[in-house]
């Protein structure tokens, strides 16, 4: 399938070229990144094959971007002085990860632009995590696999499903939107499924991750077949290599998801006799259902003593005793 075409059009020559940069970093789906320095040099490439998004700098804008070919343009503002309008209009000066999750939200919510349906590049491997008795290292364990395999040059998307996360304090953060304004959009349109994700995800560590839930009562109304749904469209229509999962009961797909499982890793901390009380009962009831593919594919280990007392901060758990741990828990020498 031909690559669709991302065209920024700006006076700015250095601009420019590190927001090309940035984009081709990111990788964002099906796009060509082009620039032009030209309105008239952008309207001659449009003719062939008008762009999907096209960005144009509010220095360089004239009339003439009327006839320049594209599904949705962007007016990048610097100070608002021209008056131009039927456009969307997005500030230029700000982060680039900011600016770009804004152009992508914007054209996904857009009814107008249409999208088609498409296979991943990559064979996915789903990956889940479980503590049962609720170890509070079982993110940290998760979120250090994850970034372990980045680091090993794998595409890792991370998602955690835990009631509480403490995420924008652990990471200095602050979320405008979370997992759960992705899973309902990706159900209701799952052919804009990589724009609302690459609209919404933050990086750490080389890690792509959803903001975790604020209330997770909104991952409670999902039903199975929801989460299945969700699951079919990251596996099959993303580029990851590797989609962990921090998992939790809050989804009602919870056994369904660690059938799914390439790989299951169940922290435990059998120093503690509840610990091995809760790792036990979960055993016996994998057993007592018949869940024989969950169980040939688990793999328990524990954290080692002190990793909570030392230096693990979420952006650099694979440099920590975490990441150490969890590069044995995954066979990586």
């Amino acid at each position: 399938m031909r690559a669709r075409q991302f065209a920024i059009c700006d006076s700015d020559e250095n601009y420019l070229k590190m927001l090309q940069a940035y984009l081709q970093k990111k990788k964002l789906a099906d796009f060509e990144i082009l620039i032009f320095d030209t309105i008239r040099g952008a309207e001659q490439a449009s003719i062939e094959e008008p762009f999907e998004i096209l960005l144009v700098g509010e220095n360089i804008y004239d009339t003439d971007v009327t006839k320049i070919k594209a599904v949705k343009t962007f007016i990048l503002q610097e100070d608002g002085v021209k008056v131009i309008a039927g456009y969307s209009i997005i500030a230029k000066y700000q982060s680039m990860e900011r600016l770009i999750a804004q152009v992508l939200e914007e054209f996904a919510l857009d009814e107008s632009c249409n999208s088609t349906s498409r296979c991943g590049r990559n064979q996915t491997t789903f990956i889940s995590f479980y503590a049962p008795d609720r170890n509070r290292g079982q993110s940290a364990a998760a979120f250090g696999a994850a970034q372990v395999l980045a680091d090993m040059g794998y595409q890792v998307l991370y998602i955690n499903l835990l009631p509480f996360t403490g995420f924008e304090e652990l990471l200095q953060t602050s979320y405008e939107a979370d997992v759960t304004d992705f899973l309902y959009f990706a159900l209701n349109h799952s052919d804009k499924l990589l724009y609302k994700l690459n609209s919404l995800k933050r990086s750490v560590h080389g890690v792509d991750y959803l903001p975790p839930a604020l209330d997770y009562t909104d991952l409670l109304v999902m039903n199975r077949d929801d989460w299945q749904r969700v699951m079919d469209l990251l596996l099959y229509s993303s580029d990851y290599t590797h989609v962990v999962m921090d998992l939790s009961e809050t989804c009602q797909g919870f056994y369904d998801m660690l059938e799914r499982s390439d790989q299951i890793y169940v922290l435990a901390d059998k120093r503690i006799v509840y610990g091995c009380a809760m790792l036990s009962h979960f055993m016996n009831l994998l057993k007592a259902k018949e869940y024989e593919k969950i169980l040939n594919h688990m793999t328990v280990f524990e954290l080692p003593e002190g990793w909570d007392v030392q230096d693990c901060g979420l952006d650099n758990l694979a440099l920590s005793v975490v990441g150490t741990c969890m590069k044995g828990v995954l066979g990586i020498s």
